[in-house]
């Protein structure tokens, strides 16, 4: 949670299961702006916009 901090833009570039079950909701208090690039495709990118984040998943439409 501290790694997001005042960030403006958080990086997901880890497959490791526990980082997707991260509360997008929570973790966008803690933002400047709610902004995720998905490097690896594993966020549910519906649940992370309806807390209302800007999503990217490379490889993805």
């Amino acid at each position: 949670m501290a790694a997001v901090d005042g960030a403006d833009l958080l990086l997901h570039l880890t497959e490791w299961p526990q980082f997707t079950y991260i509360d997008p909701k929570r973790l966008a208090t803690r933002t400047n702006s709610p902004k995720v690039i998905d490097a690896r495709g594993t966020l549910n990118t519906d649940r992370w916009r309806e807390a209302g984040w800007i999503t990217r998943s490379l490889g993805r439409a």
